[in-house]
């Protein structure tokens, strides 16, 4: 009886997974000309923008995990990583690289630690979970620059950022009870081995994961797109109306789809909620990061509940920033832009070198070993 009920679950599920295929396939077909803009929008934002400001730092991120630099650069953060975060020192540079590299940098930096043995995957999952954080390029440069036209926006919640991810960490440690990171981050400094092949696999390891985001941000971009264009936007901020928040429905769902776009809309809700669509980074970069920790294996439910967190964290912090004297001048009307249908770009770097190195990136993952071909060389 138990088989067959069992059965019965598993056909259920077979059609309505080909039920929702179906559904999906036919609004593509209604809608071919948005999604095609949308998939348009989104290969823009990933040449002229996302390529260029995130390839250099998560090849550094890897290169210095890979090379052991990592480990060595590890023994001046000991202290202050074990004492705050209950972590091996070497998780310190990855940390570091997730406040300056942006969102996908930390979670890169800690499946590499976990792949090359030099932390447990639990440890793994708490970096990851710490290592959230929009970066300079972004917070500043996008968010600061582009939508508030003050970079001291920027500036004040890159700060709310790193507090928050400080908090989270500090009360992740005591959730995650005794550890012996210590030991295990000594047992690696002692013996550091030297990869000589650390440069080509770094690269072949960026391409990869270039690859994962720019699919995942195209891919949301066509998913913002349908949830306009079949009004389901326009229908949750009538059913918000309802209860008294106004036009804030119509920007909720693309706020929390992805996390460019969000943050341009969320300008004119305030100052506040742009930190907390920040601190939350949007469904677009947490399957980015999914995708990326496939050795972590980071629990959902943890994960989404420390973003929401975070988020809250972020907006509480600079609510209160907002109240004192010296950020008056950050309290101006927002005054977000739209280029060509194109989020306003936040990096400095041509079109032409964007698509340069995205060729480049397909290369490698066609053309390098994968690591089981490397095992074997």
């Amino acid at each position: 009886m138990r088989s067959i009920r069992h059965g019965t679950d598993n056909i259920m599920v077979a059609l309505l997974a080909a039920a929702a295929s179906a559904a999906v396939f036919a609004l593509l077909m209604m809608y071919s000309g948005d999604t095609a803009g949308a998939v348009r929008r989104g290969i823009t934002l990933c040449v002229t923008s996302v390529v260029p400001s995130l390839f250099p730092m998560l090849f550094f991120s890897q290169y210095v995990v890979k090379s052991g630099a990592a480990e060595m650069a590890g023994s001046l953060l000991r202290k202050p990583t074990g004492l705050l975060f209950g972590l091996p020192g070497v998780c310190g540079v990855a940390l570091l690289t997730a406040f300056v590299g942006g969102y996908p940098a930390g979670a890169r930096a800690a499946e590499t630690l976990v792949d090359e043995g030099k932390i447990t995957r639990r440890e793994g999952e708490r970096l990851a979970d710490i290592a959230f954080c929009a970066g300079p390029g972004f917070a500043i440069g996008m968010i600061g620059a582009s939508v508030y036209k003050n970079k001291s926006v920027g500036l004040l919640i890159l700060t709310a950022q790193a507090f928050s991810c400080i908090i989270i960490g500090i009360g992740s440690r005591f959730l995650a009870g005794s550890h012996s990171a210590s030991s295990k981050f000594q047992k690696h400094a002692d013996h550091i081995v030297r990869n000589p092949d650390a440069f080509v696999q770094s690269a072949a390891d960026t391409a990869a994961t270039m690859l994962h985001m720019c699919s995942f941000i195209i891919l949301f971009q066509v998913i913002t797109a349908l949830l306009s264009s079949t009004g389901i936007n326009d229908l949750i901020g009538r059913l918000t109306g309802l209860v008294g928040l106004g036009d804030f429905g119509k920007i909720l769902l693309p706020c929390t789809v992805e996390v460019t776009a969000g943050s341009m809309l969320s300008a004119n809700a305030g100052i506040p909620f742009t930190a907390f669509v920040a601190g939350f980074g949007g469904l677009s970069v947490h399957f980015q990061n999914f995708a990326i920790c496939r050795t972590i294996r980071p629990r959902k439910a943890v994960y989404f509940f420390t973003r929401i967190i975070q988020g809250v964290l972020c907006s509480l912090f600079v609510s209160l920033s907002l109240r004192l004297p010296c950020f008056s001048s950050v309290t101006l009307p927002a005054s977000g832009r739209v280029i060509g249908g194109v989020p306003a770009d936040f990096s400095h770097v041509s079109t032409g070198f964007g698509c340069v190195m995205l060729v480049m990136c397909l290369m490698s993952v066609i053309c390098l070993p994968s690591r089981k071909e490397r095992s074997l060389l």
